[in-house]
């Protein structure tokens, strides 16, 4: 099935980034054209798949998407396998569907963490290091600015979080036992430690405020789907109905009637908390 070897031919790149046409083809079990062509077709949908010629060349993914999944938490990598395994699954009838899912796929796992770019430039080294300590949840050591001193501290980095420019970063003390959210400015001497922490609830109090008032609603939506997939996550979608669902996450219900001024086509279905 042309459809699940093009996804599965991804699904290889996300690994190893670069592979031989030759290779893919004694994979797959077919000619080194069908390949190339394979690859046309990716490149024509958007997913960022380019040929380079040369005595190292191959076919090869961008490396901006190549995601190192040895860096995703479970949580992360079971929705990555199972976005990618839902869009395989989808009949060669419906391969150009498919390959809007998956560019918009794509274009999601490219933010699946904040750049270094979007971080000042004085930031950036402190920001890299905080950033990689949480994603694969080692202990950091550093010294804290605060009150006209420096302060030793040792903690579990959470979770890196911005507010009207300013960054910050939530913390649990292991000496204190207690969650903090401390500015990722006044940090200084950052050392990522061998310790592994597993991850505990986050109080409440110290919840994503928008988090903790979300209301879920769905809404029959028409139109041009296609255009709504570039906007929001590709599970947030029931296409399989009658008409398409979209089911999302809102801070009021607000907030959902403002999106249905703004869609006039689109019909609310439900509302809880």
């Amino acid at each position: 099935m042309r459809t699940s070897r093009i996804l599965e031919m991804v699904y290889i790149l996300l690994n190893e980034r670069h592979q031989k046409a030759e290779e893919l083809a004694n994979h797959f079990g077919v000619s080194v054209k069908t390949i190339y062509r394979d690859v046309d077709t990716l490149a024509k949908a958007g997913i960022p798949i380019s040929k380079q010629q040369g005595v190292n060349g191959g076919i090869v993914l961008n490396e901006k998407y190549a995601i190192n999944k040895s860096k995703l938490t479970p949580s992360e990598e079971k929705v990555l396998m199972q976005s990618l395994e839902e869009i395989k699954k989808l009949p060669n009838a419906q391969l150009e569907y498919a390959l809007k899912l998956m560019k918009q796929y794509f274009n999601e796992a490219a933010t699946l963490w904040v750049g270094t770019d979007e971080v000042c430039v004085n930031m950036q080294e402190k920001f890299g290091t905080v950033k990689r300590a949480t994603i694969e949840k080692n202990v950091i050591e550093f010294k804290y600015y605060s009150n006209g001193i420096f302060h030793d501290y040792r903690v579990e980095p959470y979770e890196l979080r911005i507010k009207n420019g300013i960054w910050k970063v939530l913390i649990r003390s292991i000496k204190q036992r207690t969650f903090e959210e401390i500015y990722l400015a006044r940090m200084s001497s950052i050392e990522i430690k061998s310790k592994i922490f597993s991850r505990r609830e986050v109080p409440i109090d110290f919840q994503n405020t928008a988090v903790k008032k979300l209301k879920v609603v769905k809404f029959f939506v028409d139109g041009d789907i296609e255009k709504l997939l570039d906007v929001y996550p590709i599970e947030c979608f029931d296409l399989e109905q009658d008409k398409s669902v979209l089911t999302l996450k809102v801070a009021s219900y607000e907030k959902a009637e403002e999106l249905l001024r703004s869609n006039p086509t689109w019909e609310l279905i439900t509302e809880t908390e």
